[in-house]
């Protein structure tokens, strides 16, 4: 069995933007050679909101898997709708007294960034979606408009590389079992030691054929772990690819196309 892993945003579609009609037909032909599984930070409603074609594709009614959160839910099709099969808990895997140690520790931050950058906040700082914390300075609600600017202010001042260090020091001054990445364009990730996206293997042990496309694939960004993971895996079929801009994944999956058929 193979199958093709997808980051989301940045890789299928636009930061927060739907799939593209051109995007989707890429999907829908890959599936002629392998299973197509999506493995976002997301939970599974940022997918239905963006991906909804995708996912009432009937060319990909068999052959699609959702892992939203890293990988630590898991959502299949039953009876013609996505439901969710797996969970995995945040809370319970370090404890509700540093859960709330990393929270109480991160709000001052988030007064910081919104006192000393004068930029267009929205709501929904702070995102816990079960198995993870996702931090998103500018907000969670925020539009084209937000992101860009935050986009503009975070390459020209550094906030989310020194506002990284921050949160590695508050998870190691108290010895939490967790770890951070950058998550997307505009957010933090954090979550137990182990639950990056290699968490989505667990649910893979059928496939002989494994490979994943993304676009944070450098050291710092969420999809690093599982683009190198799946360089060094011996006993499988496995690569990964490095994306840039939607073009440039449409490009890879004409690739994979020619290799898996």
């Amino acid at each position: 069995m193979k199958i093709v892993l997808f980051d989301m945003d940045g890789t299928l579609t636009e930061p927060r933007k739907n799939i593209s009609k051109e995007m989707l037909k890429a999907l829908e032909d890959l599936s002629n050679h392998t299973d197509i599984g999506i493995v976002t930070g997301s939970d599974f409603d940022y997918v239905d909101q963006q991906c909804s074609e995708l996912l009432r594709s009937k060319t990909l009614s068999s052959k699609l898997h959702i892992f939203p959160c890293n990988g630590t839910k898991r959502y299949t099709r039953e009876e013609g709708e996505f439901v969710i099969s797996y969970s995995a808990d945040m809370i319970d895997a370090i404890g509700q007294a540093d859960y709330n140690y990393l929270v109480q520790s991160l709000i001052p931050h988030q007064l910081m960034i919104s006192l000393n950058h004068e930029l267009p906040y929205t709501g929904t700082f702070f995102h816990y979606r079960g198995s993870m914390l996702n931090w998103c300075p500018i907000g969670r609600q925020s539009g084209d408009f937000a992101r860009k600017a935050w986009v503009k202010a975070d390459t020209e001042s550094g906030i989310r590389s020194y506002y990284m260090k921050q949160i590695q020091n508050i998870i190691s001054s108290r010895e939490i079992q967790a770890s951070v990445a950058l998550g997307g364009s505009t957010s933090f990730d954090i979550y137990p030691l182990g639950w990056n996206k290699t968490y989505v293997l667990k649910h893979l042990s059928d496939y002989s054929s494994i490979y994943f496309v993304g676009d944070r694939c450098e050291e710092g960004g969420n999809d690093w772990h599982i683009y190198n993971k799946l360089k060094d895996i011996s006993d499988r079929d496995t690569g990964s690819f490095a994306t840039s801009s939607m073009s440039d994944t449409m490009k890879i999956i004409q690739t994979l196309i020619s290799k898996l058929s």
